[in-house]
């Protein structure tokens, strides 16, 4: 490969790192809040209230991520007669992806943790918020790393699915490297490469960080 088209590709990496980290850190936030909210009593209780969750946590997880970066691009203009740049349609699809899986993952740790760590906080004297940072939230957070990282990952990957309504990221980058060239496999090995070195770090990390807090439990 030229050093034109290593550059090419390096430049297409960043804009995919810079769409992780937008989608990953707007998806988190939004999956975090739905997660907790689906794990109140008075949610939980009433049909409407988790209707509305479900409908959003639901209809993300139950379409494919490609239907859903169309429909951000291509029918919510229209819609809304608001436009729409390439790059905010693809953190806003991906946020919105991550956010749906999320919110499983804050609901399932939050739910995880039995019914007398709450009883006991209560009987500290501690109120609902108090015993979700003291006591439910650092037993959770080990439940919940795993999954998160593997959502996040995932994410990561899955923004080679933007550049099917025009984005230029790592995938697509190597696609129009490899139809210049004629040579495919050098590019997408050189992605493929990329990928690795990006997401086996967070992996890693993860599994570092995971290690850290079974030991202080």
């Amino acid at each position: 490969m030229a050093p034109y088209d290593i550059y090419f590709l390096l430049k297409g990496a960043l804009v995919t790192l810079a769409l992780s980290a937008g989608a990953i850190g707007a998806g988190s936030c939004i999956g975090a809040i739905t997660g907790w909210i689906r794990t109140l009593k008075i949610v939980k209780n009433n049909f409407f209230l988790w209707g509305l969750t479900s409908i959003y946590v639901d209809t993300i997880r139950g379409t494919p991520l490609l239907l859903q970066v169309y429909f951000v691009y291509y029918a919510i203009p229209p819609l809304t007669g608001m436009k729409t740049s390439v790059f905010f349609a693809g953190v806003a699809s991906l946020a919105l992806f991550q956010g749906a899986y999320v919110s499983e993952v804050v609901r399932a740790g939050i739910d995880a943790i039995g019914k007398t760590q709450w009883w006991a906080g209560h009987s500290l004297g501690m109120g609902y918020f108090q015993v979700q940072r003291y006591i439910i939230l650092p037993q959770a957070v080990r439940i919940m790393i795993p999954p998160f990282i593997g959502v996040c990952l995932g994410v990561i990957k899955d923004t080679s699915l933007v550049s099917t309504i025009g984005f230029i990221e790592l995938a697509f980058s190597a696609g129009i490297i490899g139809r210049r060239t004629l040579e495919p496999m050098p590019p997408w090995i050189m992605a493929a490469v990329i990928y690795f070195i990006i997401c086996f770090p967070i992996s890693k990390f993860s599994q570092k960080l995971e290690s850290r807090l079974r030991k202080k439990g």
